[in-house]
């Protein structure tokens, strides 16, 4: 039953479209507009709404880096791609620290210093196909929350901005599902979060992050 409903279907939709086709007043207008009813499906998952979520990995530079251990990050990211090579972004990420002075057990029970951000970004697509790799541009603003005997080896909580700038590797999966891999180095500026007082462009944060979610 549901086969001789689609078939039904299908052959109203061609009758009709032949019946504007041949009609003079449309002026051609059926044949463009399935033009653009083609081109619509052909760009599939590559544009529209994503939403991706996942974990991975991060680590401080310069100055602050023989201080801080790696440790876990996590995110979320909402964006839109008004075409296959654009996209515009809004994400969420923190990343959980351990002071590597305050030996095996940290200075806190849990992570010694939580890092909560936001930012804005925009990629842009090196390519227009389902496997995508990217650049990635933004800004953002982060806080740092010291927690335990943290502040005894010199770190205070703060809050700074800093400027993302990455590459990424994009896959879409089907019409819904992506996979995004990315990694990414952030500047800071008006940092003073540690005791180094580092706020040069190398004593940033870099972060790796794999996420899942969908392209709708």
């Amino acid at each position: 039953m549901k086969s001789v409903v689609r078939i039904g279907l299908c052959v109203a939709a061609l009758w009709g479209g032949a019946a504007l086709a041949g009609d003079e007043s449309y002026g051609g207008s059926g044949l463009n507009q399935g033009a653009s009813t083609y081109h619509h499906e052909g760009l599939g998952s590559q544009t529209g709404l994503y939403v991706l979520l996942g974990g991975g990995t991060e680590g401080y530079t310069g100055a602050n880096a023989p201080d801080l251990n790696i440790g876990f990050s996590y995110g979320a990211t909402v964006g839109y791609k008004p075409t296959k090579m654009l996209g515009l972004e809004v994400g969420y990420n923190g990343g959980l620290t351990d002071i590597d002075r305050a030996g095996p057990g940290g200075a806190a029970n849990g992570a010694d210093i939580v890092r909560n951000a936001g930012q804005a970004a925009v990629t842009v697509g090196l390519t227009a196909t389902a496997l995508q790799p990217y650049l990635m541009g933004g800004i953002g603003i982060q806080n740092y929350n010291v927690r335990g005997l943290s502040p005894l080896f010199g770190y205070t909580d703060d809050t700074a901005g800093y400027v993302p700038a990455g590459v990424g590797l994009r896959y879409n999966i089907g019409h819904l599902l992506t996979a995004d891999a990315r990694v990414d180095y952030n500047f800071p500026f008006s940092q003073s979060f540690a005791p180094s007082g580092a706020n040069g462009a190398w004593d940033g944060r870099y972060q790796a992050l794999l996420q899942i979610g969908g392209t709708y």
